[in-house]
């Protein structure tokens, strides 16, 4: 099967996050919200989404996709591929044609048969945020239960209403370690993980539909806990994935949901931080989202940023913290979502790899995936259209774009026909 992949995408409904869990790490109130780089103008406030009511519509477009069911937010990003839905933004970028037509997906000069979606499931289960001065207590709960039926039913209602589509689906259920004993990570992994992720059980009978480990560290996950019961817990998960070669995809940008401070945030975040996991295990599957993008000024060298904007490469240290991994350990990999909504990522990635000698080269564009990070990328593009039309529009030639969209998600998927 010729497959086009996107790596990374969000499908939720408004029960599934933790709210509670994010004001509750808002101990130090809005002085602690501006630190966090939330508000820096190259995250979600660009020059662009400041202008008028544009910032109000793209909330409230996003919004609207956490106002219906998981399968009905589906078949709408699969619609929209098919060009069922009018832009209304004078320079946003005008496809001649519908990505998804005459039965198949179509990007650049190929076309595929089917979409390998992978949504990602974050683990919004809360560990202790009891405070005393809080007058209703707030329950501990297990939110990844309820979020992952829902989902599993979201891909059934969208088989059953959408009989000619496109999409396949190879989720990955979000563990949140600190949220949950260890025996209920394990009754976790083996309820919902596919141990036979290599061959392509896609309508396999039973709740195994999972094929990967999602991992969010603002939400609490330290990759390599200095307490002992911590440690072990992240340790079953490390084992039981190396065992069955099960993928792993790792947040990696210093902005996002949070259920911790931001100090710790970056901390449990940066690649640096899976050093001693991968010289432990060395040959896990580790997707690095969003290539370690940086928004925060407070993270970089103003001399770098200068240099690195004078030689359009990026400037956030994380991305090379996480290249120099890829270089060091064969499965390790970076996805675009959301920072493709920028058009200077593309520009700035493309030329890094063209500065390398061949082969280090060879291996970043080997280690490179499309993700669209759908629906958070909806507070800076206008659509999952748009998003896709500014990714075929990137510098990068044919060939590269089929390695991301295909070739390098199934190396790192291990998925094989």
């Amino acid at each position: 099967m010729n497959y086009f992949f996107d790596q990374h995408f969000h499908v939720m409904n408004i029960e599934h996050p933790n709210l509670l869990s994010f004001f509750a790490s808002l101990d130090t109130g809005i002085p602690d919200l501006i630190t966090s780089g939330a508000f820096s103008p190259s995250y979600i406030l660009t020059p662009k989404n400041r202008r008028g009511s544009l910032m109000l519509d793209r909330i409230t477009n996003t919004l609207t996709t956490f106002d219906q069911p998981i399968g009905q937010t589906l078949a709408l990003m699969e619609d929209d591929l098919m060009g069922k839905f009018a832009s209304h933004e004078k320079d946003s970028p005008k496809p001649e044609k519908p990505f998804i037509r005459d039965g198949k997906m179509h990007m650049r000069n190929r076309e595929y048969d089917k979409m390998a979606m992978c949504p990602l499931l974050m683990d919004f289960s809360s560990t202790d945020i009891s405070k005393e001065s809080l007058y209703y207590p707030p329950r501990k709960t297990k939110k990844i239960l309820k979020y992952a039926e829902d989902t599993l039913a979201g891909f059934d209602w969208y088989r059953e209403n959408h009989t000619d589509g496109l999409f396949e689906f190879y989720p990955f259920i979000g563990i949140t370690p600190p949220a949950h004993s260890i025996e209920f990570i394990e009754e976790l992994l083996e309820t919902y993980v596919n141990k036979d992720h290599k061959q392509n059980s896609q309508f396999k009978q039973g709740k195994k539909k999972f094929y990967g480990i999602k991992f969010y560290p603002p939400l609490g996950y330290d990759p390599w806990p200095s307490d002992a019961k911590e440690k072990d817990k992240v340790t079953l998960i490390y084992e039981f994935c190396t065992e069955h070669d099960i993928p792993i995809m790792t947040h990696c940008d210093d902005q996002g949901f949070r259920g911790v401070s931001p100090k710790d945030a970056w901390k449990f975040t940066s690649p640096t931080t899976y050093k001693p996991v991968l010289e432990k295990y060395p040959t896990l599957r580790i997707d690095f989202a969003h290539y370690g993008w940086q928004y925060n000024p407070m993270h970089k060298n103003p001399l770098s940023v200068l240099s690195a904007v004078a030689n359009k490469v990026p400037d956030s240290p994380w991305f090379y913290e996480l290249v120099n991994l890829m270089h060091s350990y064969p499965n390790i990999y970076a996805d675009f979502s959301f920072s493709g909504a920028n058009r200077d990522f593309y520009v700035q990635l493309n030329t890094y790899i063209k500065s390398l000698e061949d082969s280090k080269a060879e291996t970043v564009l080997e280690r490179s995936i499309f993700g669209s990070d759908f629906n958070v990328h909806l507070l800076k593009v206008e659509s999952y259209n748009s998003y896709y039309r500014m990714f075929e529009q990137s510098p990068f030639g044919d060939d590269e774009v089929h390695s991301f969209v295909q070739t390098n998600p199934m190396r790192f998927m291990g998925i094989v026909e």
